[in-house]
């Protein structure tokens, strides 16, 4: 009830500033090309009048209308400017409360040139009233390749091979257009000239759901209509050549956008050295095992195919339908095993295996959208997204040990269905911007374990949930503020049942209002935002899997049915002067979910892997960016600080992981004559405790060249990574009665090409969304 208590005296608060500012006006219009097409993303600029400084801006939208509001009455001069059109002035008095300029259409550049390197000295960030955007079109990052390639320099993100991790919110959920990513390979195919803008939202309003901690929005460029293609073809060089080739076809006619798109990857890849130490202590005895992998390879053959349409059925009524379909076969055929096990620094056994493991992932996607706007005030949309998922996993491992020789058969089948519903409603009123609306998510699905020789448990379950929100949020805009706020209340029900007869094993209810609040305000050449917001994790389903699995006759994992989710509490910080970029945040867990080492009950001298709920997690964070372009140079340099706050037992005793986390990434891109582009990067990330595990720091520096050719539409990109082979891996662990200790030496080091070409202009946007973009990410 505080909270609730608390946004209303804001709102009352708002609406006497609102009374206050009658004085104020807002100006509004739509912008066009040479052709009579809507212009999206265009900047819209409001200058002073007597000496033309800048006062305010704003973007088109998808109709390519503008509104600035809450501006004094007086002269101005207004300027619009758009890639490959003249820049547009008006003189413009607004003497009323408001005023519509009506259309104005853009001149195309006469002058052309074959091939044009963007140069401006467009700032590339800047402050937004929930995170910050990075501006790709008018700026050097339009030429930098993809988009995996721009967003590893937004200033708190981190791009490794296992994804993307905004700096102490964990992964994002990534939008295109509205459209939830369901595979960052998408992110690869998407070209950074295509893209207009990128927001970073980290703290995500009452319409996004509560575990999202951090939000990516990619915006892209309007394309043209009629035919279009994009071929791309990528080659691979480590140990082994590996290859990805990326199709993808659009018609636009008549409001009516046909798209498909088909894409292969093919990848093998290796670990020369991987080695763990796992100790046990007990009441009178110290169990010690050694575990070496001397070398082993994997390969990972994927086949993704999707199409959809995306249809205007008038100017304020469009819908559209996507289907995409995933293949993926992961092969390992031969992981050697050499373990070691002593028993009170005595030699016990010696265990030689050898395991090989096939695995098939199949995905359905469907997504439906409608998008209605009733009125100038009044709009409404409404998502839709089926699911299917299934993994079948196949496991041979054959044990020869001084004790007993053993066969081990591992069969697992998981398959869940997901069906998500999402209304969202935007009513734009005199007082400020009200949206509302609500969600449904179901989630159904089995799975079995089956071990045929008894050592490792046979299993079959089912999960059962059920997820209705409602949310509601508001903002206003001031002369120089903006005020954000919202409730959501999310309602869960989970069901878990074990057996071919369904006895129900858990049933568990959540209830919980999610707020959030953020002020935006601008001092002097200082813009500052403050941010507050409640969140939550509820496990996925592989950490509430209650199989077990065998790893070895030494080594278990399960999950666990019984946890908790987590509540997470946010408060940020962000400050944004010229070229500086400064974030201070705070974070609060309570029940975080983590990984758990003990002894397995059947066997008293084997390790069990889990997952368990500890009591708290803090953490405070410190980002600070640089970004400055420099006649042909571009350096982005970022530092990030995290102290950890967090213990755990250890052989009796409370253990705090206290160590502060050092991230330095040094971006630096050169224009170089004939418009070819380098890059070269360095990147430290010290030893660091992420919970109760200490993981190892790395330093590593890739170097890039780049070149356009006839007219920007064959691109070719030469990249090479971990030029030093400097990257290693490992953590280590200490939990209860167990000590473990892993190192290991990935492929890191390769080479690629990138080869694409261009016909017309390939990427219509699709505007639908994800209904429910947090139950597929925990898939």
């Amino acid at each position: 009830m505080r909270t609730i208590t608390i946004l209303c005296f804001i709102f009352l608060f708002c609406l006497k500033l609102n009374c206050q500012n009658a004085s104020y006006c807002s100006i509004s219009g739509t912008v066009l090309d040479s052709n009579g097409n809507d212009l999206e993303f265009a900047n819209i600029f409001l200058l002073s009048s007597p000496d033309s400084s800048f006062i305010t801006g704003a973007y088109t939208n998808e109709q390519g209308r503008f509104s600035i509001e809450k501006i004094d009455k007086k002269d101005y001069i207004l300027k619009i400017s758009y890639i490959g059109c003249e820049d547009y002035f008006q003189r413009i008095s607004l003497l009323q409360e408001t005023t519509n300029i009506g259309t104005i259409s853009l001149a195309p550049i006469t002058n052309t040139i074959k091939e044009v390197v963007v140069t401006t000295k467009t700032p590339p960030f800047k402050l937004s009233s929930n995170g910050l955007i990075t501006n790709v079109s008018t700026t050097l990052l339009s030429s930098l390749g993809t988009a995996n390639d721009v967003i590893q320099r937004i200033p708190g993100v981190t791009m490794t091979d296992n994804g993307i991790t905004v700096f102490g919110k964990g992964a994002p959920i990534v939008y295109i257009n509205n459209r939830k990513v369901q595979d960052n390979q998408e992110l690869e195919r998407l070209e950074s000239s295509d893209i207009s803008t990128i927001e970073l939202i980290t703290n995500p309003g009452a319409k996004y759901d509560a575990e999202g901690r951090a939000v990516l929005l990619i915006k892209t460029k309007k394309k043209q209509n009629g035919l279009a293609a994009q071929v791309t073809e990528r080659i691979r060089k480590a140990k082994y050549f590996g290859d990805n080739e990326n199709i993808n076809i659009s018609y636009t006619k008549n409001n009516l956008d046909l798209f498909a798109s088909y894409y292969h990857q093919y990848r093998k890849s290796t670990v020369k050295k991987e080695s763990s130490d796992i100790q046990l202590l007990q009441t009178d005895t110290i169990w010690k095992y050694n575990i070496q992998n001397p070398f082993y390879s994997s390969s990972e053959n994927m086949h993704q195919a999707s199409s959809g349409f995306d249809w205007s059925i008038t100017d304020k009524h469009s819908i559209g339908g996507q289907y995409q379909f995933n293949i993926a076969l992961f092969n390992d055929p031969s992981d050697k095993i050499n373990a070691s096990t002593f028993l009170n620094d005595i030699l016990y056994d010696e265990l030689h295996s050898q395991t090989s493991t096939n695995e098939k992932r199949r995905q359905h996607l469907l997504n439906a959208f409608y998008n209605g706007d009733f009125n100038e005030n009044y709009s409404l949309r409404f998502d839709f997204d089926y699911l299917n998922n299934y993994n079948d996993r196949k496991q041979l491992t054959n044990e020869t040990s001084n004790l007993e020789n053993r066969i081990v058969h591992t069969f697992s089948q998981i398959d869940y269905d997901l069906y998500a519903g999402k209304l969202t409603n935007s009513y734009q009123t005199t007082v400020g911007l009200f949206e509302f609306g609500g969600e449904y998510n179901y989630i159904t699905g089995n799975g079995s374990l089956l071990n045929p020789e008894g050592y490792a448990g046979n299993d079959i379950f089912s999960n059962q949930e059920q997820k209705a929100a409602l949310f509601v949020s508001y903002s206003q805009s001031f002369k120089d503020a903006k005020l954000e706020a919202g409730l959501r209340y999310e309602f869960t029900q989970e069901k878990f049942t074990e057996d071919s007869v369904k006895t129900l094993i858990i049933s568990k209810k959540y209830s919980d209002i999610y707020p959030n609040i953020s002020i935006s305000k601008s001092v002097k050449n200082v813009d500052l935002n403050f941010s507050f917001n409640k969140r939550t994790r509820r496990p996925s389903f592989m950490e509430l899997n209650g199989s077990t699995t065998y790893v070895n006759r030494f080594v278990f994992q399960k999950g666990d049915p019984y946890l908790k989710k987590t509540d997470i509490y946010d408060a940020e910080i962000r400050a944004m002067y010229k070229m500086f970029h400064l974030n201070m945040g705070y974070s609060y867990e309570k029940n975080p979910v983590y990984l758990y080492f003990g002894e397995q009950q059947e066997n008293s001298n084997a390790v069990l892997s889990t997952y368990t709920n500890y009591p708290k997690y803090q953490q405070l964070n410190f980002t600070i960016n640089f970004s400055k372009k420099v006649a042909f140079w571009q350096p982005n340099y970022t530092v990030n600080i995290a102290k950890p706050y967090f213990s755990a037992n250890y052989n009796g005793n409370n253990i705090n992981y206290n160590q502060a986390n050092y991230i330095i990434k040094v971006y630096n891109d050169f224009v170089l004559p004939s418009s070819f582009i380098f890059s070269c990067n360095f990147s430290y990330y010290n030893d660091y405790y992420y919970y109760l595990s200490k993981i190892k720091g790395n330093k590593r520096l890739d170097l890039g060249l780049r070149k356009s050719l006839f007219n920007n539409r064959l691109r070719l990109n030469l990249d090479g990574f971990d030029i030093f082979n400097w990257v290693v891996a490992g953590n280590k662990m200490e939990i209860n009665n167990l000590q473990f200790d892993r190192n290991l030496k990935l492929e890191t080091r390769y080479v690629q090409l990138s080869i694409t070409y261009l016909f017309n202009n390939y990427k219509k946007k699709y505007r639908g969304s994800s209904a429910a973009p947090d139950d597929l990410n925990r898939f």
